[in-house]
């Protein structure tokens, strides 16, 4: 992750793992990292939704409606492109999940929201699932 610090506004975090595939073994890996990362920061994991395939799943919906009812402060992802499979859908996610005051944490691109997105998009967007 980027050296800038992260100050977080809660506790409450939901980690979101998600592959192109259903491949348990990246989905896993995901996991133990971002766990890792919540634990050595003093935050609370509430849920941990894994999801392989498609953000239309229930998975999505569900993380996506305890965001509207603000029932976690913190979304933690591996990269940007977790959320979504072109930069309109990530800045629409991003752009949500701020609104409802959740703070969305990539591993790799650090705090994202709509000041930090530009930046983390000339870093390297890729697509899930593509070799680029």
């Amino acid at each position: 992750m980027d050296e800038q610090a992260v100050k977080f506004i809660g506790t409450r975090t939901i980690v979101y793992c998600r592959s192109a595939v259903s491949d348990d073994t990246e989905l896993k890996k995901q996991e133990k990292v971002l766990k890792d990362y919540a634990k050595e920061n003093g935050l609370s994991v509430h849920e941990t939704f894994l999801e392989g395939g498609k953000m239309d799943s229930l998975t999505y919906h569900s993380w996506r409606l305890r965001a509207k009812y603000r029932e976690f402060d913190n979304l933690l992802i591996t990269e940007l492109n977790v959320l979504g499979n072109s930069p309109i859908e990530i800045t629409h996610e991003i752009g949500f999940l701020n609104q409802k005051g959740v703070k969305v944490i990539s591993l790799k691109d650090g705090e994202l929201n709509a000041d930090t997105l530009p930046q983390a998009f000339r870093k390297g967007f890729r697509l899930i699932g593509h070799n680029s």
